[in-house]
């Protein structure tokens, strides 16, 4: 367990450090981590973990918890929680000071809006990933589809739309 425990801290620290972008981008890096190369979760329990992070506040820190859990319990959501959040803490502190020089740099500003452009992809990447297991049969694909409809053309709150979909899941 103990092996297991490091590894899980190793993971989540590589993913709190190494990923940009926020939560949905560092979708296919946890999955490659925790259900590839490791195979603590299968497919469908990651896009459980994932669903559930996007449903609730936070959603690395809640889909790490339950990971965390899933493979070791309340000591391992202890873990990977801790490690996830763990470089992000660090970096802030260590860069506050620094905030304002950030800001007037050309050179980082010119970094950030060509990295920005990148994060399209990523969130594509996120996209098909989670989709090739969740696009089923015909009800899921209608349920995407009347929630791309509710996005773009009726601008409704992401929030009524998780909920709305999970009902109709639950009802039929």
């Amino acid at each position: 367990m103990i092996n297991t425990l490091v590894k899980l801290s190793w993971v989540f620290l590589k993913i709190g450090t190494f990923s940009f972008g926020g939560g949905i981008v560092i979708i296919p890096l946890v999955e490659n981590e925790v259900v590839v190369k490791y195979g603590w979760l299968t497919k469908t329990e990651f896009v459980d973990a994932v669903t559930l992070g996007q449903i609730t506040p936070g959603p690395v820190i809640v889909s790490a918890t339950f990971i965390g859990y899933k493979v070791c319990g309340i000591l391992g959501a202890i873990v990977s929680t801790l490690s996830v959040i763990l470089p992000s803490f660090v970096m802030i502190c260590l860069a506050t000071a620094a905030i304002k020089k950030f800001r007037e740099n050309k050179i980082l500003a010119n970094f950030l809006r060509g990295a920005r452009v990148a994060v399209i992809g990523m969130v594509f990447d996120a996209g098909v990933s989670i989709g090739r297991s969740s696009l089923v049969d015909i009800k899921t694909i209608l349920i995407v589809g009347m929630s791309i409809i509710c996005l773009f053309k009726y601008k409704v709150n992401p929030i009524w739309i998780i909920l709305g979909a999970g009902i109709v899941g639950l009802v039929t």
